[in-house]
């Protein structure tokens, strides 16, 4: 790379040859170069070095340090020794007038011998009487064949903090810049010789679009310019972002350093100065600023124009010139110093009445404990936060209150804020926080209205501490029913209805329900939904009156159509017990009013972008599609929520518990996997969520072709549904094992569960379910009571919702009455006609474990079987490749098979032949 400062400086390369021949002339000249922090003065001298050599001068370099401020002469001497004179022979000390004396004879000495180049670098950080010494060798413009090249930094003071010649040369003697031969600026690189240096660096990729990105955040100063290209050289082999975009990001340690060297240089002044504006950023006005770096306004204006020459500070206002100086203060300052200044700066904003976001920047750069206003400072700054749609940045403020170590109510306070935004994202955590927050509130209406806060979803599985807690409250707000106080009969209604929620997986749990349920309805109104406690408590109990089987489903459906119409539809209704309506709605095959409600909620949910509640609804909906044999469009919504689970760091059931019904209920369900590897061996869950994923493992091994062990996990989801008092369970294991058992050629057992779950649904009375089990046991029945039995199903689901069902049923009665063929055999007295059609669940989701049993797909494979059915979704090659981790060419090949095998000239075919309920492709 060349050295950038060389370029475009023909100019100053011209006064140095000129000065440097007067010199070998025998004329004394002297040139002094300036210019901010990284603008080549070092690298020019180097040069300088080189062309003095070239002149066949005797080079001597010396610059100024930190150290050398107290030993005068010092410089002088150094330049001599360079030389190969020797110095005077007192190093330390005041010397007297004859050792400028001696000096300047050694000097003329050696520069008898060849002319002389004397380089000093940093020239303003020598001793003041080395500077005298060389203002008098270059005043009487004497015979003497010498060439004094300096350089000074813009705006440093020197070693005496600027008592010395001001103005851009800082700390250079007056005398000195009087003699002077000429006093240069050195300018920024153009662009031209910005594109020039990153060609060499960076080839081809230093695009127009490079070279303008590079001189916009370099301004043409070489050295950032040389930092920056670096960086960009040194990406990493994966990096596939242009170098262009990557320029304003570069934060260059090599520049850093630099300016940190810098900083500590500074006078106590300008430093202070430095910080303040680092700290109060460009919004600060001078008033902040001079009580932020406690200056008056003269010492604050002399400070901005000091750091503004040095380059350390933007040309116009109070900002950094760049970030990596904010960087530098960093290294430079303690912690102890960056925490104080941001504290002030917090108070003297809110003492100001400035926006609660710019007091809250600073106070999140304050770490450990800190003063009680703060974390109401952070509080008032997360409240504007929410109300402009930023939860995220909300709970970055609250968990950052909770480190300033507010006492007992403020923690309670900021608990309570951050469980109310974090349960969005993570109920697990959110319930950890109420949790904390209740022991350190003083009165039994704080602590039930945290206990509100929780997601009912939240408690599947909670540990019993909480459950204790949750139940310690609700007896104390049981010794204040009577009072009158109708906030804390509410609060009373909301904490029962969650423990209710808590013992729906126990048989005392939903006895109790049904008890306190009977108790409401005696009441002379009925069942009170009047508030949002009424309705929170009355969703509970029906849910568990329908489960338990201690009411029909008319009843329970048409109690929950009266919840639904005094309940708005929002996204809120996740966080309480009124999600249970579309659980009891969906088991009652009464859900018309749900789509609209839920579409509503689930719009509001992503417009305040919460992912645990947007996964919830997608949930919900596609529970309430497949209720209406939308069974494709189930999937998409069961995509959907899986997609937002698996961002998720929920800890808690709750992603479990609402998605194992759904993707039990959707074939080729996506994530099944997931769910299982994420709670399958979870150590205790309830035996209603245990069910749920007995059977969503059932889904799994039937669709894996291993009909055994689905049966056995059937079996056991309805062994722990049992055990948990469920009669009306919201996923169908009876009509799974039914199938299963028929198409092993166990049909007394099929038969004898088939009539168990006819007698169960003639009790529950949901028309898609009796229908359901009518024409399950109807194709078991033989051929008279077969007829029957599927007539009564086509009647019944005539009023039902799940218009699939319906269908089925009908293709059922039709094929029991049509004649058998010239070639087939009559059935067996007691046995089906035939194989038994595949059989659906509750809401109508085939079960995946059926093997055809037609000729032409029993001669399928399994991988032809998964590619047909998704090729007859309208998949294309590439999305049925990504969907089973197979490549192109695999799809393509199945394809061909399933087409030969099936006897279909292509997709329109297969999709036609799908359509028409084939049992010859699933």
């Amino acid at each position: 790379m060349p050295r950038p400062v060389l370029l475009g400086r023909a100019g100053d390369l011209a006064e140095v040859d000129g000065a440097l021949a007067r010199a070998v002339g025998g004329t004394t000249s002297l040139l002094v170069f300036t210019g901010p922090i990284g603008i080549g003065r070092t690298a020019l001298l180097e040069e300088c070095a080189r062309r003095g050599a070239a002149h066949g001068m005797q080079v001597a370099r010396a610059g100024g340090t930190d150290e050398e401020g107290g030993i005068p002469l010092g410089t002088a001497r150094e330049l001599l020794a360079a030389c190969g004179g020797p110095g005077p022979s007192s190093p330390c000390g005041e010397p007297d007038g004859d050792d400028t004396g001696a000096l300047s004879a050694a000097l003329a000495g050696r520069a008898a011998v060849a002319p002389v180049l004397l380089l000093v670098d940093d020239a303003a950080r020598c001793d003041a009487r080395s500077l005298r010494w060389l203002a008098r060798l270059c005043c009487p413009r004497a015979c003497l064949r010498v060439a004094v090249v300096l350089t000074v930094l813009d705006g440093d003071a020197g070693h005496d903090g600027g008592t010395r010649h001001g103005g851009a040369t800082g700390g250079f003697p007056t005398e000195l810049a009087a003699v002077a031969d000429a006093v240069r600026p050195l300018g920024p690189l153009s662009d031209e010789a910005i594109s020039v240096t990153a060609r060499a660096a960076l080839g081809r990729d230093a695009t127009p679009e490079l070279v303008a990105a590079l001189s916009a955040a370099t301004e043409g100063n070489p050295l950032h310019l040389t930092c920056v290209l670096e960086e960009l050289a040194a990406r990493p082999q994966c990096t596939t972002e242009p170098p262009a975009r990557r320029v304003a990001g570069a934060a260059p340690a090599r520049l850093r350093d630099r300016f940190a060297h810098a900083v500590r240089r500074l006078p106590a002044t300008e430093r202070r100065y430095l910080a303040a504006v680092a700290v109060a950023g460009e919004k600060a006005d001078d008033v902040m600023l001079a009580r932020l770096a406690e200056l008056d306004a003269t010492d604050l204006a002399v400070a901005g124009a000091v750091t503004r020459s040095m380059g350390l500070t933007g040309p116009e206002g109070h900002r950094l010139r760049h970030g990596l100086v904010g960087a530098a203060l960093g290294v430079v300052q303690s912690s102890h110093q960056r925490r104080d200044l941001h504290l002030r700066a917090a108070r003297m904003l809110r003492d100001a009445g400035a926006p609660s976001d710019r007091i809250a920047a600073h106070l999140l750069t304050v770490g450990g404990a800190a003063p009680a206003w703060t974390v109401e400072a952070l509080r008032d700054a997360a409240g504007t936060a929410v109300r402009r749609g930023e939860s995220w940045t909300a709970v970055r403020y609250l968990r950052h209150a909770l480190l300033a170590g507010p006492d007992e109510p403020g923690r309670a306070a900021v608990l309570l804020d951050l469980a109310g935004l974090e349960r969005s994202r993570d109920t697990g955590l959110a319930l950890r926080r109420i949790v904390q927050a209740v022991p350190l509130l003083g009165s039994l209406r704080e602590r039930a209205a945290a206990l509100c806060r929780v997601t009912p979803l939240a408690l599947e599985g909670a540990a019993p501490p909480v459950i204790a807690l949750l139940r310690g409250v609700a007896e104390e707000l049981g010794r204040y029913g009577g009072t009158g106080d109708t906030e804390i009969c509410e609060l009373a209604l909301r904490v029962e209805a969650r423990l209710h929620y808590v013992d729906k997986h126990t048989r005392a749990g939903l006895s109790a329900a049904a008890a306190r349920l009977d108790e409401l309805e005696a009441l002379p109104d009925g069942l009170p939904i009047r508030t949002p406690g009424e309705r929170e408590l009355a969703c509970v109990l029906l849910h568990s009156a329908a489960v338990g089987g201690h009411r029909p489903a008319s009843v329970v459906a048409a109690a929950c159509r009266a919840v639904l119409a005094r309940e708005p539809a929002s996204s809120d209704h996740v966080h309480s017990t009124v999600g249970m309506l579309v659980t009891c709605l969906c088991m009652a095959d009464a859900v018309e009013d749900l789509p609209s409600w839920l579409s509503v909620a689930l719009e509001q949910a992503r417009a305040e972008r919460a992912p645990v509640v947007e996964a919830v609804l997608h949930a919900e909906l596609a529970a309430v599609l497949v209720c209406s044999g939308r069974v494709e469009e189930a999937a998409e919504q069961v995509r959907s929520a899986v997609e937002l689970v698996d961002e998720l760091a929920d800890d808690s059931l709750l992603p479990g518990t609402v998605l194992a019904p759904v993707l039990t209920a959707v074939p080729h369900g996506p994530g099944a996997d997931r769910v299982l590897a994420r709670y399958g061996a979870t150590p205790s869950v309830p035996p209603g969520f245990g069910a749920c994923l007995q059977m969503l493992r059932a889904r799994v091994a039937a669709e894996a072709g291993d009909a055994e062990t689905a049966l056995e996990y059937c079996l056991d989801a309805g062994r722990r549904f049992d055990q948990a008092g469920w009669t009306a369970t919201p996923v169908p294991w009876r009509p799974w094992a039914v199938e299963i058992l028929a198409e092993r050629g166990r049909r007394a057992e099929a038969r004898a569960l088939a009539e168990q779950e006819l007698a169960r649904a003639r009790r529950w009375g949901a028309p898609a379910q009796l229908g359901r089990a009518l024409r399950m046991l109807g194709q078991l029945g033989g051929t008279h009571r077969g007829a029957e039995l599927l007539e009564q199903a086509t009647i019944v689901l005539r009023t039902s919702g799940d218009r699939s069902e319906a269908e089925r049923a009908t293709r059922a009665l039709t094929a029991h009455r049509a004649p058998p063929g010239p070639g087939d055999l009559p059935p067996r007295t007691g046995d089906p006609a035939g194989p038994p059609p595949r059989l659906h669940d509750t809401v109508g989701t085939p079960v995946p474990g059926h093997r055809p049993t037609s000729r032409a797909s029993a001669a399928l494979t399994r991988s032809e079987e998964r590619v047909a059915t998704r090729a007859s979704r309208g998949l294309t090659n590439h999305e049925i490749a990504a969907d089973l981790a197979v490549s192109v060419r695999a799809v393509e090949k199945h394809l061909t098979g399933v087409y030969r095998k099936l006897g279909v000239p292509g997709r329109a075919a297969l999709r036609r032949l799908r359509e028409s309920g084939s049992d010859r492709i699933a």
